[in-house]
């Protein structure tokens, strides 16, 4: 019995096993999976229709920046003048926009500016006052100023510090311990200090120095505070525009 049922499964295959030996064979023998199986086994890789679209798009923004690049003045000067009006008229189009929108702040603030040109030009007793404030705003401006250009150079390398901050300090401190006093005429400073008429004689310290010059140091120093700025928002502006540019 065991010879019998031995030699009639070997007469009489499984259906099953068939249909799988079949199946195996036909991908075996089927030429595109063949092909894959090159492809793979070469290296190459294989990209999806959404990769294929990424990737010729990533191309495209990378084909348009070196364009972008290349529109310059000293080799494109009239293309890049045309495109600095256009930009202008955005500018100046998007800033009349944010006005209409803060009217009333608008209207306030040109009032106060009226007012204050008004009592300016007025002729009466305040105009001491006024033209005490106007000294001492250009004499912070004068500093403010100067450390924009330390901060800033325009390209050459100018140090305002050395140049008039240092030798101001230094002709304040030497004044001071001739004088033995600091009482000079307040700013902004003839062309030479003189010394007052009254002696004071008192104890000139560094602190007595520093107390006579910190108007000038602070605004020196917060003028090269606003002087990074305008870097800080070129780099800032073109760092957005271009990741607004392949965003799009």
């Amino acid at each position: 019995m065991l010879v019998c049922k031995i030699n009639c499964t070997e007469h009489h295959p499984n259906p099953r096993v068939d249909n799988m030996d079949r199946r195996r064979r036909s991908k075996s023998n089927d030429p595109s999976t063949s092909t894959r199986k090159r492809k793979s086994t070469n290296g190459q890789l294989h990209l999806s229709p959404s990769e294929d679209k990424f990737h010729s798009m990533t191309r495209s923004l990378e084909s348009e920046r070196r364009e972008r690049d290349k529109i310059v003045l000293w080799r494109q000067p009239r293309l890049t003048l045309q495109y600095f009006v256009y930009e202008v008229v955005e500018l100046m189009t998007a800033l009349a926009r944010r006005l209409y929108k803060r009217t009333r702040t608008v209207l306030l603030a040109t009032m106060l500016l009226i007012v204050a040109y008004l009592i300016y030009q007025m002729e009466g007793p305040h105009q001491k006052v006024v033209k005490s404030v106007e000294r001492k705003l250009l004499w912070f401006a004068y500093w403010i100023g100067l450390g924009v250009l330390s901060s800033v150079g325009l390209g050459t390398g100018l140090h305002t510090f050395l140049l008039y901050l240092g030798p101001h300090i230094a002709a304040v401190t030497l004044a001071a311990y001739e004088c033995e006093s600091v009482n000079f005429p307040e700013p902004p400073y003839p062309n030479e200090i003189v010394c007052p008429l009254k002696q004071d004689n008192q104890h000139i310290s560094m602190w007595t120095i520093m107390s006579k010059v910190r108007l000038e140091a602070i605004m020196w120093g917060a003028g090269t505070a606003i002087g990074e700025l305008p870097p800080y928002f070129m780099a800032r502006a073109a760092r957005l525009s271009g990741t607004v540019l392949e965003s799009d």
